[in-house]
């Protein structure tokens, strides 16, 4: 199982960020899992990547050739892939993931998990996708996307492409007890 991380490469969060990516990161490995992330060395990112190391596990990150030229790359790990750009690199995470997790980030995170939810919503891959809702964090998305919803611009078709826990514990017990579900179209 390799599961793909999205998550921050800032440094400028709170502690309990850094700590529940260095705990994902770790329990992954506990698990035999890969871990999958965005290839820098900053941040959640740096984090969630140092902590699986640590505990002895592959890590590969995929990193788009603008972000290599910027001297963010991360080093030590399993394999660096360096992609073209940031399109082709989404496309190998998701290819190479057999599941998705979120942890708090900024609009890099909220555009890729978005995309692996909207390409389940097609039909493209049938793979678990879960949020970590760290301290709340993401709160104010969830009340803006029950908002969608009620308004009629995302269809009750899609409920349960993905989960929101509040804890790796629960991120990891849902991917190992998930079973794809076929989602009947809104057309």
């Amino acid at each position: 199982m390799r599961v793909c991380v999205f998550c921050a490469s800032s440094e400028k969060m709170e502690s309990v960020y850094f700590e529940a990516a260095a705990e994902l990161g770790e329990e992954i490995v506990k698990n035999g899992w890969e871990l999958l992330y965005g290839g820098t060395n900053c941040g959640l990112m740096r984090e969630v990547s140092d902590a699986a190391k640590k505990a002895g596990g592959k890590v590969t990150g995929i990193i788009p050739r603008c972000i290599v030229d910027r001297g963010v790359s991360a080093q030590g790990i399993t394999e660096l892939i360096v992609a073209p750009d940031m399109k082709e690199r989404k496309s190998m995470m998701r290819e190479q993931a057999d599941a998705f997790i979120a942890l708090p980030g900024g609009w890099g995170t909220l555009e890729e998990i978005t995309e692996v939810i909207t390409l389940k919503q097609l039909g493209v891959h049938n793979k678990p996708i879960v949020f970590i809702n760290t301290n709340d964090f993401y709160e104010y998305f969830f009340l803006f996307i029950n908002n969608i919803r009620k308004e009629g611009f995302v269809s009750n078709a899609y409920d349960g492409l993905y989960t929101v826990v509040n804890d790796v514990e629960e991120a990891l017990a849902y991917i190992k007890k998930y079973k794809a579900k076929e989602f009947s179209s809104k057309y």
